[in-house]
């Protein structure tokens, strides 16, 4: 065998690097005000938050918002292809599924982080939401109440 014939060979049979050590990071959730198109603050736990009546602006919104959207951060140091699964689901009234996502890949920035979202459709009544997201073996949830009365 011919001497570069023999070294790609050689380099073809090395096991393929591990995957760098990656983890699942915070789970950030923001209302979706409709009069401006903004995202609110983070008001995900432990922030201070009060979701009472979101749909008309009271509360701590500070607008009328029924939509939510929930990120959720993976982190490794820098720049990588993962292939380990990233799920989100999120939970309302009586454990039902509101909206879940499955993203097969994630590819980090030269920081080492990546974010990836789940839009929660007309939740500003739901009452208890429960978000979980999995990464691998790893799992966090966050919980956050959105109730509505007179």
């Amino acid at each position: 065998m011919m001497p570069s014939l023999l070294a790609a060979a050689l380099l073809a049979a090395q096991p393929a690097a591990p995957p760098p050590p990656s983890q699942l990071g915070e789970i950030r959730m923001h209302l979706f005000y409709e009069a401006t198109g903004r995202l609110s603050r983070d008001i995900s736990p432990p922030n201070d938050f009060s979701g009472w009546n979101t749909i008309i602006g009271e509360g701590s919104a500070e607008e009328y918002a029924d939509d939510l959207v929930v990120v959720v951060e993976v982190r490794t140091s820098g720049h990588h292809f993962l292939e380990t699964p990233l799920r989100i689901v999120a939970r309302g009234r009586n454990n039902r599924i509101i909206a879940q996502r499955r993203f097969a890949t994630t590819l980090t920035s030269g920081a080492g982080r990546a974010y990836r979202a789940l839009w929660l459709n007309d939740v500003g009544c739901e009452g208890r939401v429960v978000v979980t997201a999995s990464y691998g073996s790893q799992s966090r949830s966050e919980t956050l109440s959105l109730d509505c009365g007179e």
